[in-house]
């Protein structure tokens, strides 16, 4: 018997930047299992993320299997390769998999009517299912024949009765060793190119109960892990393979890496790789809900470069009931920020907003909160109506009033075998707390303390701290200044509100029906719209007009000092020149040659000894000594990663800056400040 041709897809967008650069490891553990329980000999599987790849090798190849994963991000992509195969070949058994899918069986049934392309769904687990089902189809299972039966694990159309037919759920795999490593057989070998960033799961499943989350499930609540002999040996053949590209990060699927022992020990393995290789200088990962004295310590021995989120997503008390979210008491909130900010770690903190019993006050109570504490960048959020989660749910959206809207996920679109696709989210805008025009203002407030809050503009907050000037008066000044000033730097927030309102329609058909003109298709190619709206206009402050708001800044600063003390008043206007000569990367990113560029900088107060001073008993004062700084770049590790990111995001540095700028914080591109005088 020949082998069985199968091809697996983790497709992505391409079409402006690429939307991942992480490796398609999941439909590796997929082809592994498969593999290990059908036969070397009896399965021939391919993998893919490129789905121009993936459409030639269907007219080529022409596989009997076609699995694609289904994620908010790629749905609709791997919903136009499924229509296309079964044209090519029409009896080509075509098999789904991901969280974005329905759990109410009514919502399911339309789910898969709507699309007749899907033969079979797989709504848990992966691994088993899928390899149980090929092994019917080896056996000589068709499609009508394995509809009539439910398919443990797997949902289906009866081709006759036209009802939903479900599959009892499969157990989950709780030795994570049954599945083979991707990496050690090879099978990921090709991925090895410095395009992609090595992905490896360490731990499956969270025991949170989150309701605007998928893995807050109760089927997913247990956690499985793979041994640390397993994960040890994969990490060491990665490092081994990666280390000659040194700033391509390293990804791990943990959703709450840090809270557990075995996260120790996966961090002493990481540090080994680190002294040994050099690698990795980057970490993507979703740090852990509590523990958090653990999960210092590792960010901690893994050399900082792990970015630590102190999350609260709301912090009102009647939210956080209602959608299962336990924070930890902001007293302890605040001895982490501390903590993180004694050991030079970056934190982070998410906010969704509109979610169930938040109000406009509650949510600009949360950000002022979480400001206090120390949190150096917000990371705000609208709520996603994530398929199969609470929030979802008939029963929420009813009982909360939540209306929804849809928009095009930021840059995942594109245009292929003629033609053209749009990912969409839906969102909620409004619930009967708070009302869309309130959801607008606290988007853009949203945007202002986001912006603030990045390490981009620290300098502003540690004066503000330091002149004891209350934070969230300060935030609510400044938007004022924004909305007042009649300049350019009003117009950043305008038109962040404006595409905040144009970014949405009532039906993903409407969306279609606009995009899909060649003049509005265009504005799409040319990131004039559908991009992230928080990261867009913080980027485009960051390189277009940083220097604008940086004195802007500086005069919300003024009107809380007393303008006739001469001294702070020349002290400020130091640091406001010291902070624009070290950190305007307009430069850099228009013209990588700009790194080799140097200048000498005279100031009439040590703002660089200020910046970096930890001793809080010194005063701006102790630091008002005349100084003259060489400014420079770090040219050889710029240089790798620019390079790198070229081969990670594409050549057009710009159209990714802000995620250079979010993977490695900003300070990484600003210029280096080096004393060389003090004038007598």
């Amino acid at each position: 018997m020949n082998p069985i041709k199968i091809a697996l897809g983790d497709l992505r967008h391409e079409t402006v930047g690429r939307h991942s650069s992480l490796m398609p490891v999941g439909i590796g553990y997929i082809a592994s299992y498969a593999l290990s329980k059908i036969g070397q000999d009896a399965l021939e599987i391919r993998l893919y993320n490129n789905p121009d790849k993936l459409t030639k090798d269907i007219n080529n190849w022409k596989p009997k299997i076609i699995g694609l994963s289904n994620y908010c991000w790629n749905t609709e992509l791997s919903s136009l390769v499924f229509e296309y195969t079964k044209r090519i070949i029409p009896d080509v058994i075509s098999i789904a998999g991901g969280p974005e899918f329905p759990r109410e069986h009514g919502k399911c049934r339309a789910y898969l009517a709507k699309r007749s392309m899907i033969d079979f769904y797989v709504y848990g687990e992966g691994e088993s299912a899928f390899a149980n089902l090929v092994t019917k189809i080896r056996e000589g299972g068709s499609i009508h024949d394995l509809k009539l039966f439910p398919q443990e694990g797997i949902m289906s159309i009866h081709p006759e009765k036209d009802v939903l037919v479900v599959g009892e759920p499969l157990p989950r795999i709780m030795d994570l060793d049954k599945i083979p490593s991707p990496f050690l057989n090879g099978i990921m070998d090709s991925w090895f190119n410095g395009f992609y960033s090595p992905t490896i799961e360490t731990i499956r499943g969270c025991p949170f109960s989150c309701g605007f989350c998928r893995a807050g499930l109760p089927t997913y609540n247990r956690l499985a892990m793979f041994s640390m002999n397993r994960l040890k040996d994969e990490l060491a053949y990665i490092a081994k393979k990666i280390h000659k590209y040194p700033a391509v990060p390293l990804a791990l699927y943990d959703s709450n890496f840090g809270m557990f022992e075995h996260d120790e020990e996966v961090a002493d393995c990481i540090r080994r790789l680190q002294d040994e290789y050099k690698w990795p200088n980057s970490i993507i990962v979703s740090t852990g809900k509590k523990n958090y004295k653990r999960i210092l310590n590792i960010a901690s021995r893994l050399r900082n470069v792990l970015q630590v989120a102190v999350s609260v997503q709301s912090l009102n008390p009647k939210t956080l009931d209602i959608i299962k979210r336990e924070n930890i008491p902001m007293d302890q909130y605040k001895v982490i920020q501390k903590k993180l900010k004694e050991r030079g770690l970056l934190s982070t903190a998410e906010l969704i907003m509109p979610l169930p019993e938040e109000t406009k006050r509650s949510y600009f109570k949360g950000i002022k909160s979480v400001i206090e504490a120390g949190v150096k960048r917000i990371t705000p959020y609208t709520t996603m109506m994530l398929k199969g989660t609470y929030l979802d749910s008939n029963e929420c959206r009813t009982k909360y009033n939540m209306k929804t809207k849809y928009r095009i996920l930021p840059l995942q679109f594109g245009e292929y075998i003629g033609e053209k696709c749009f990912e969409i989210e839906e969102v909620c805008v409004a619930t009967n707390t708070m009302s869309y025009g309130e959801y607008l203002e606290c988007r853009e407030f949203a945007f202002v303390s986001s912006l603030f809050s990045c390490l981009q503009f620290d300098v502003i907050l540690k004066l503000v701290e330091e002149m004891e000037i209350d934070i969230h008066e300060y935030f609510l000044y400044f938007w004022e200044l924004i909305k007042t000033c009649n300049s350019r730097r009003e117009d950043y927030c305008n038109n962040f509100v404006k595409e905040t309102e144009e970014e949405l329609w009532d039906s993903p058909e409407e969306i279609y029906v606009h995009f899909e003109k060649k003049d509005n298709y265009n504005m799409l190619l040319k990131r004039e719209v559908g991009d992230n709206l928080i990261k867009k206009y913080t980027t485009k402050v960051i390189l277009e007009s940083f220097i604008p708001f940086v004195e802007l800044a500086f005069v919300a600063i003024r009107k809380h000092t007393d303008q006739r003390n001469t001294t702070i008043i020349g002290i400020l206007n130091a640091i406001m020149r010291w902070m624009i000569s070290l950190r305007n990367v307009n430069a850099l990113f228009s013209n990588k040659a700009d790194i080799y560029q140097e200048e000498i900088l005279h100031l009439s107060f040590d703002a660089n000894g200020w910046y970096l001073n930890e001793d809080l008993n010194k005063q701006l004062a102790d630091f008002d000594i005349p100084c003259s700084y060489r400014i420079f770049y770090a040219k050889n590790e710029l240089k790798d990663i620019l390079q790198v990111s070229d081969k990670l995001h594409g050549d057009k540095i710009k159209l990714h800056a802000g995620k250079l700028l979010n993977q490695w914080g900003a300070n990484k591109f600003w210029r280096n400040c080096e004393k060389f005088c003090i004038h007598s």
